[in-house]
């Protein structure tokens, strides 16, 4: 992968398919499972890539594999010598009660909560995870991973970009479960964080283009090999040990692994977090167990939980993961408002119906924290129950992500959408070791994704890169401090959205709430159609439901001399309440022309009033667009 080669084929995507109009192909562009794209991809190469970036003599990928996986040992029973942390390290001494249907015994922790240690994956360490086929213990790459639609909404970083291995084994897919995942999660790095996300726009432009038609197999699978290890101009690579450090991405285990005649484990993931400790000189890199994000421990949910963190994750939970939570309509922006907090993240990640089923931790009868839940749902005019709520909760959570039913229980189905949540026709995972032949191209095969993916989150994460490329940052609400107000009190929300990734969360302190939008182009509107549009969310907190209020545009080019001019005003009434409506204003033929003459204004404003009552809200605006 070095040398002249990489760099044209890598130009060629990024700048060669500029004059090209195509549709973007997910299975190109988002999730590339092609099998002869991902066999570029080798487990010891990745490892080797992060060994070279530490520079710890003697390390080698087989050492470092062999490490991350002896931490699911108990010391005793470890490498000798020990390479690393194990499960046992730190045991509690005043651990929560057994959780019904938890295997036992969890003679380990970490972050402070029981996991099942040892477990029978931890025998991984014993293997060779490189060797040649047809061994079950070697790894293969199954899938590559566009998550743009995760960078940080303020542009700090430019979202996950992610390569899954799957040990040979699966192919026993439905004979003894012996299938293990190994899923690298990079964050990657804005390196011009000042841009906001458009300092992420190569590499939008980058997955985007390898849509092109006009690519061969081999060009794409040397240009996401050329992103992955090397990098786009101005970017670091993919794979680097500082995008799965802390506060960065992870390395996650998908651990299904069984071993007769030993104990047959559970399904269950952890995290873990790269770091190069260092002493008098000499340095290691480490895979570390680390908490799960966005994985709450369940017992936290219990009302009765004597556990010192469970007080205060009620508290923070009511105050801020609720209306999170509960302000979406859509499946693939279930949230929390930020990380989770560490000290409440679960140690590994179980089965939905056992540890992480956080309703059956809440309970059916009376509680306070039942209570509070409920009184902030009122408040916000939600009309999700409790139980609701926490199902949220629970499709964030991994178990939950897989959207299991088993028996009698539902999973996480019932959300509170106007749809349920379709069954996973992979039963639990997202990705299969099993291939299927690529329609387009029968000679060609590709690994199988679920349902869930190709049509829930496939479509939701296209659409997130489209309106990034085609959208205006001011009047799609993605540019932070872009619209401002004297009256109301505004921030950027990512639940309630119809366009890209954040809405305008307008809460009205007053009466009356003028809300300007920063100077614009309309250079990449062009041209500029005679209708304005306004996606706006009315709020059902109403304290006089016979009169909502009203909304009023006004539109400015001060360089055409028009200044706060009339565009329209729509009665809130007529609206729907608790979701979006699209109001729509005629513009005067003057101010069409103004927006299309030459050259084009580089002043254009918009605003928008509220006159609303004191004491309803918030309301939410997105996707201000100009059309025929």
């Amino acid at each position: 992968m070095d040398g002249e080669p990489d760099t044209l084929a890598e130009s060629a995507v990024v700048e060669g398919a500029q004059a090209l109009t195509f549709t973007i192909d997910p299975r190109k562009s988002l999730s590339v499972t092609d099998t002869d794209i991902v066999a570029e991809f080798a487990l010891e190469d990745v490892l080797q890539q992060l060994v070279d970036q530490a520079n710890v003599p003697g390390l080698t990928p087989t050492k470092l594999f062999k490490q991350m996986f002896d931490t699911y040992r108990k010391s005793s029973e470890g490498l000798s010598p020990s390479l690393g942390p194990h499960c046992d390290d730190v045991v509690l001494t005043n651990p929560p009660p057994s959780t019904p249907g938890v295997q036992e015994p969890r003679d380990g922790s970490i972050n402070g909560w029981p996991v099942l240690c040892s477990r029978v994956v931890g025998d991984e360490a014993d293997n060779d995870p490189f060797a040649a086929p047809p061994n079950d213990a070697a790894y293969m790459a199954t899938t590559l991973v566009n998550r743009f639609d995760l960078a940080d909404p303020g542009g700090a970083d430019c979202g996950e970009y992610r390569v899954v291995f799957a040990r040979a084994s699966g192919h026993q897919l439905f004979n003894g479960g012996m299938r293990n995942f190994i899923i690298f999660e990079s964050r990657l790095p804005n390196p011009s964080p000042s841009l906001g996300l458009e300092g992420c726009r190569p590499v939008v432009e980058f997955w985007r283009d390898l849509s092109d038609p006009a690519l061969s197999v081999q060009d794409r699978a040397t240009a996401l090999k050329s992103f992955y290890f090397d990098g786009l101009p101005g970017f670091a690579p993919v794979l680097h040990i500082n995008h799965f450090a802390a506060n960065s991405g992870q390395i996650r285990v998908n651990d299904f692994l069984r071993f007769p005649p030993a104990i047959q484990d559970d399904w269950a993931l952890r995290e873990f977090k790269l770091a190069r400790p260092c002493s008098g000189g000499a340095c290691q890199l480490l895979a570390i167990p680390n908490h799960v994000d966005d994985n709450p421990a369940a017992p936290l949910f219990d009302p009765t939980s004597t556990d010192p963190r469970a007080a205060s994750f009620r508290t923070w939970f009511v105050n801020n993961a609720v209306e999170s939570l509960a302000s979406s309509g859509d499946i693939n922006r279930f949230d929390y408002p930020s990380l989770v907090p560490a000290a409440y993240g679960a140690g590994e990640a179980l089965l939905i119906t056992d540890q992480n089923n956080y309703r059956l931790a809440l309970g059916s009868g009376a509680s306070t924290f039942r209570t509070n839940i409920q009184q902030k749902l009122t408040a916000i005019g939600s009309p999700l129950t409790p139980d609701q709520l926490l199902a949220r909760a629970q499709t964030v959570s991994c178990s939950g992500c897989h959207l299991t039913k088993t028996g009698t229980d539902d999973g996480n189905v019932e959300v509170g959408l106007s749809s349920p949540i379709p069954f996973n026709n992979l039963v639990f995972t997202h990705t299969s070791e099993e291939t299927e032949q690529i329609p387009d191209d029968p000679s060609r095969t590709r690994f199988r994704l679920s349902n869930l993916v190709t049509e829930k989150f496939l479509p939701f994460r296209e659409k997130v890169m489209t309106d990034f490329l085609n959208g205006n940052p001011v009047l799609g609400f993605e540019k932070t401090g872009a619209w401002t107000s004297t009256q109301a009190s505004l921030s950027l929300a990512t639940g309630w959205v119809t366009e890209g990734r954040r809405s305008l969360r307008i809460a009205t302190t007053n009466s009356w709430n003028q809300v300007k939008s920063a100077a614009f182009s309309t250079a990449s509107l062009a041209p500029v159609g005679n209708k304005l549009n306004v996606d706006l969310f009315t709020s059902p907190v109403q304290p006089n439901p016979s009169w909502l209020g009203t909304v009023v545009v006004l539109i400015s080019i001060p360089s055409r001399g028009i200044h706060n001019q009339f565009v329209g005003t729509t009665n809130l009434n007529s609206l729907t309440q608790n979701d979006f409506s699209t109001v729509t204003y005629t513009l005067a033929a003057p101010t069409v022309t103004a927006l299309n003459s030459t050259p084009k204004p580089s002043d254009v404003s918009v605003t928008i009033e509220l006159n609303v009552n004191v004491g309803s809200g918030p309301y939410y605006v997105d996707n201000v667009r100009f059309t025929n």
